[in-house]
């Protein structure tokens, strides 16, 4: 299996993992769905918990870690997932990352 995968956090229920097609469309897919192992896979859900627990559905502008160094140590995290999720697929995938795209969404 090869292909091109986006690590991108949104909220609740999402595994933060999208397959990118040709034609540059996301398409969500789970740690399973793209041959994860079950320790990355643990990681990354324990990851995404930690996005989860920042939503204020009530105010969704108000979504936010309760500190800079809160959100340094997530998006540090989530660098480390990505280069274990490299490693872990192999050199025919492309793995990319945005962190940040979800403040955009909700603060536009």
């Amino acid at each position: 299996m090869s292909g091109r995968l986006l690590i991108a956090p949104q909220w609740l229920g999402k595994s933060g993992l999208w397959q990118i097609d040709a034609k540059g469309t996301r398409k969500p897919v789970d740690a399973d769905d793209i041959g994860l192992s079950d320790d990355i896979a643990d990681r990354l859900e324990s990851w995404m918990d930690a996005f989860d627990a920042i939503y204020d559905e009530a105010n969704e502008a108000a979504s936010d870690f309760a500190s800079e160094a809160e959100r340094a140590a997530w998006e540090a995290e989530g660098a480390a997932l990505a280069a274990a999720i490299a490693a872990d697929l192999g050199p025919d995938w492309q793995i990319a990352h945005d962190f940040t795209a979800w403040r955009r969404t909700i603060k536009a």
